[in-house]
C-alpha cells in the first residue's frame, strides 16, 4: 500500500537539478557525476488527481533489494548506461487532497491495479527517465500502455505528461494467479467495465 508520504513526494518533486541529494545509486563505488549516469524516477503521476504510477521491480528484483537497510533511498535512482527492465503498476486514489489537509477526518480509499507492465529500455548517460501512461494514445486508451519517458536531467516530471517520443512502451499483463482469474471472470460478466482491465484479462479467461 502506498503511504501518504509517497504521494506527497510525487506531488511536490519538481526537477532533478533541484533534488540532487535525493538520488540513490544502484551501482557500487563512489557517486559518479550525473553526466556519467542516468537518473530514474520510480514514481510518477498521470496528472494531479490521476493514478499514481509505481516501479516495483528493476531487472527482475524487488526495488528495495537494491537498497539494503541503512542505505538511503529516493525519490530518484542513479543508473549506469545499458539495458534495463522495470515492472510498473499503479494505484488510484479517492479523497487525496482532503486526506492530506485533514488526515484525522478523511480516509483515503485506494484501488490497486491487479496487473503490471514490464518495460525494457536502453539507459543513456545524462538522461532522465520516468514511467508514464502513453499520452500518444487517445485519452480513453492511454492507460493500456506504460511508457518510459526520456528527457534531459534538467526536466521535471510534469514534462512527461504530454505526447512525445518514448524510450519504450509495454501493454499491461496480469499474472495468472487464482485470485486474478477470479477477478477477470467477474469483470467478464459485467457490462461497462474498464477497457484496460478487459484487455489485460485476455488470455486468462475464455471470452
Amino acid at each position: 500500500m502506498m503511504k501518504l508520504k509517497t504521494i506527497l513526494i510525487i506531488l511536490t518533486v519538481t526537477s532533478i537539478a533541484g533534488c540532487a541529494t535525493n538520488i540513490s545509486n544502484m551501482y557500487s563505488g563512489n557517486t559518479r557525476p550525473n553526466s556519467e549516469v542516468a537518473i530514474y524516477s520510480p514514481l510518477n503521476r498521470a496528472h494531479f488527481n490521476g493514478p499514481s504510477i509505481t516501479t516495483t521491480h528493476i531487472d527482475g528484483k524487488i526495488i528495495k533489494t537494491y537498497f539494503p537497510p541503512g542505505h538511503p533511498f529516493g525519490p530518484y535512482i542513479g543508473m549506469l548506461p545499458g539495458e534495463k527492465t522495470v515492472r510498473i503498476t499503479f494505484q488510484d486514489f479517492d479523497n487525496v487532497i482532503p486526506a492530506i489537509i485533514a488526515p484525522n477526518l478523511t480516509n483515503m480509499s485506494i484501488r490497486n491495479f491487479q496487473g503490471y507492465y514490464d518495460v525494457t529500455f536502453k539507459v543513456v548517460a545524462g538522461k532522465f527517465y520516468a514511467p508514464i501512461f502513453n499520452y500518444n494514445l487517445p485519452q480513453d486508451k492511454m492507460m493500456s500502455e506504460v511508457c518510459i519517458a526520456e528527457l534531459d536531467q534538467t526536466a521535471s516530471l510534469s514534462e512527461t505528461r504530454h505526447p512525445q517520443k518514448y524510450a519504450a512502451c509495454s501493454k499491461a499483463s496480469i499474472p495468472p494467479t487464482e485470485e486474478n482469474i477470479k477477478v477477470c471472470q467477474e469483470i467478464n460478466t459485467k457490462t461497462g467495465t474498464v477497457k484496460l482491465f478487459e484487455e489485460a484479462c485476455q488470455g486468462l479467461i475464455s471470452k
